[in-house]
């Protein structure tokens, strides 16, 4: 099966490997040494001890996953790895049982969900699964416990021809003329000197008003009507015509009667309060205006 990838000479592949012990990992090591030779290498590193190598980004050509042995889940954070490590228009090779049906356990995925999750990823290209024949001894080894049973899987997948984060110039394919912009940006803007030039036609203000517009109003017509007819103009309720002002101005205006604060300046000074203004002054009526004698307002001799 190692035959049937597209390894060239020269070409630097990575073998990921899962799990406590693997027993073919020197023969798939020796097969793919012979593709990629001379002048190419193949370096092993374990699933869970991937991260922790620090290999620099873009170090590698190909990636293959789930070879040795078959059984690797792959997730997001694995494959995104893996993308990081490819050059870019690298490939990678993954192996991995799948469902015939979604179970829903987070373990095995179907062939769409697992063509997203590397599409989500970064790849791009991605094949669609292929079966892998397995002989007995590996069924028996990759057998599970669910109800769905599974199906071991090929997918071919590419990294971008661009590193991730890397920016480019987009050429626009409409060409663009100086002067029909200047003529844009100058329709929109207008000096002195072309307020003057003769060329230039403005609109006289005095053409937007008609003859009803310069009749002088009649004064009578601005007054407030809202009694209609009635004999007694009354204002609206939340009258914002100016009617409740001209009532006010023009009302008669109102007696204003002496208040006691106390209620008892008119009993006389044994019922009134010591600053009480009305002090000396004899007993009156409630609401009648108090006049003093002539011989109380005569110095004694």
């Amino acid at each position: 099966m190692m035959d049937t990838l597209e390894l060239r000479p020269g070409q630097a592949v990575l073998l990921l490997w899962g799990g406590a012990e693997s027993s073919n990992i020197e023969e798939v090591v020796s097969s793919l040494s012979q593709q990629v030779s001379p002048a190419g290498k193949v370096q092993v590193e374990h699933l869970e001890r991937l991260k922790q190598s620090s290999h620099p980004e873009s170090s590698f050509d190909a990636v293959l996953s789930g070879f040795v042995p078959a059984s690797v889940s792959h997730d997001n954070d694995l494959l995104e790895e893996i993308c990081r490590l490819l050059h870019p228009g690298g490939m990678v090779y993954l192996r991995q049982p799948i469902a015939e049906t979604s179970v829903g356990d987070g373990h095995l995925k179907t062939k769409e969900e697992l063509v997203s999750i590397l599409k989500l990823s970064g790849f791009i290209d991605v094949s669609q699964p292929s079966l892998v024949p397995l002989s007995d001894d590996e069924k028996s080894k990759l057998q599970t416990s669910t109800e769905n049973g599974f199906q071991l899987v090929q997918v071919l997948a590419h990294k971008p021809s661009y590193e991730i984060g890397s920016t480019a110039q987009l050429k626009l394919s409409v060409a663009t003329n100086v002067n029909d912009n200047d003529k844009v940006s100058q329709a929109w803007t207008i000096s002195a000197n072309e307020m003057l030039d003769d060329d230039i036609e403005l609109m006289n203000s005095d053409d937007l008003l008609d003859e009803t517009d310069l009749k002088k109003p009649d004064p009578e017509s601005l007054k407030a009507d809202c009694g209609g007819n009635a004999k007694k103009k009354k204002a609206c309720k939340n009258c914002s015509c100016g009617l409740a002002e001209e009532l006010e101005s023009n009302a008669a205006p109102k007696k204003k009667t002496v208040e006691s604060s106390c209620g008892s300046c008119y009993l006389g000074d044994a019922f009134r309060c010591a600053s009480c203004p009305y002090l000396g002054m004899p007993a009156f009526k409630p609401g009648e205006k108090v006049l003093l004698p002539q011989s109380q307002l005569k110095a004694d001799a």
